[in-house]
């Protein structure tokens, strides 16, 4: 075939990447010390959950005298309720969740 008979391809190419969302959610100010203040653990419902936060709790309570730390269950790994949620809120000046497996 002749330079002059064949017919040019349009090839389109796709760049696989997505834009960097802009930040969307600012961290939560951290109380000075938390001595004195409450500290929820949140389980997620997998497996060693506990342990970690048992040991998260054990850390807390012997770092800092005056924490009382307050445990919470989630219903399912999926997701906390807003009920829960708002009773966190209300109760804790700070909160860890863990994932186990």
């Amino acid at each position: 075939m002749s330079e002059m008979t064949k017919e040019k391809e349009k090839i389109l190419v796709y760049k696989p990447v997505a834009e960097a969302p802009g930040a969307s959610a600012v961290m939560a100010a951290r109380p000075e010390s938390l001595n004195g203040k409450s500290v929820g653990l949140i389980n997620n419902t997998k497996d060693f959950t506990d342990e970690i936060l048992g040991v998260m709790g054990a850390a807390l309570e012997e770092q800092f005298p005056g924490v009382r730390v307050v445990r919470y269950r989630k219903e399912s790994v999926s997701g906390a309720s807003p009920a829960l949620m708002e009773q966190v809120e209300g109760e804790c000046d700070a909160v860890v969740s863990a994932l186990g497996d």
